[in-house]
């Protein structure tokens, strides 16, 4: 599970870069993807404070069009990953994943996906209490059958092997049978 970091972390480690620290020095101490410190820095530098603020959780989810303008102005412009994600408060991680998928599948890739389950998956109605006890009755019987006839089995298996020994004692040759 990601790490939530506090405003006053987030602070500290980009006081720590403006006092000549590398972002990848500072980010290897506090332990730290340094993409998540440039992702600070730029929200620093270009909103304060306000963009260190978390992102809110459970917001509306951009529609297709939004998800393509903002790639093309990836793709189109100098900017970076992070000064586009704080622009539009999304993550950087979210923004990488979008180009990716434009890179592979074009923009049709950003349409939205139906959820439900994967091909090939069925999905299984439970069973009441009832047919679970009734199933584990029935199992639990054909389990002590088996037993029996394994036991069975073995005992078999030793009186053949006891009159072969009584006949090879005798002499006699071991039946083909």
């Amino acid at each position: 599970m990601k790490k939530e970091f506090s405003l006053e972390e987030k602070l500290e480690a980009i006081s720590l870069v403006f006092q000549g620290e590398s972002a990848r020095s500072v980010s290897d101490r506090l332990h730290l993807g340094h993409h998540l410190l440039y992702e600070w820095l730029e929200a620093y530098k270009s909103k304060g404070t306000l963009g260190l603020k978390p992102k809110r959780k459970g917001r509306n989810r951009l529609r297709y069009e939004e998800k393509c303008r903002i790639v093309r102005e990836y793709q189109e412009s100098d900017l970076t990953l992070f000064r586009l994600s704080v622009r539009y408060d999304i993550s950087s991680s979210l923004l990488s994943n979008w180009v990716r998928l434009v890179e592979e599948g074009g923009f049709e890739a950003l349409l939205p996906q139906k959820r439900g389950p994967k091909t090939g998956m069925v999905r299984t109605k439970r069973l009441p209490k009832e047919e679970y006890e009734k199933e584990n009755e029935r199992l639990r019987k054909e389990n002590e059958r088996l037993r029996l006839e394994n036991l069975l089995l073995k005992k078999v298996r030793a009186l053949v092997e006891e009159r072969e020994a009584r006949n090879r004692a005798i002499g006699r040759k071991p039946s083909k049978n």
